[in-house]
């Protein structure tokens, strides 16, 4: 292992990590490894966080097509005339429209 020892900080920079250093009670150096692995693992945390985010987006899309095609199915609700859902044009037409307007799998 190859350990640089050049390394510059502002006073203010400075100042912040030797008190994160006797605080924590530990050397100079020690605090900087600490806190470059914080921001380095930090960063995968928050990757790890948009992930979920953009998948829990999906979820909602999904939860709202289902919502739109409940209220499609008891505004047209007819028990006399009960017909295959795979073959209903209106039932596909409404699945094109949801899916081009709220889905973009």
């Amino acid at each position: 292992m190859k350990t640089d020892k050049h390394i510059y900080f502002s006073n203010e920079e400075y100042a912040r990590i030797k008190d994160y250093a006797s605080c924590n009670n530990i050397s100079f150096s020690k605090a900087v490894c600490n806190l470059c692995v914080s921001a380095l693992n930090g960063n995968d945390i928050l990757d790890r966080i948009n992930k979920l985010d953009k998948g829990i987006e999906y979820i909602i899309k999904k939860q709202k097509v289902i919502y739109l095609l409940e209220e499609q199915i008891y505004s047209d609700m007819d028990f006399e005339n009960v017909t295959n859902p795979k073959k209903s044009k209106s039932l596909n037409e409404f699945n094109k429209r949801i899916r081009n307007t709220y889905l973009n799998d």
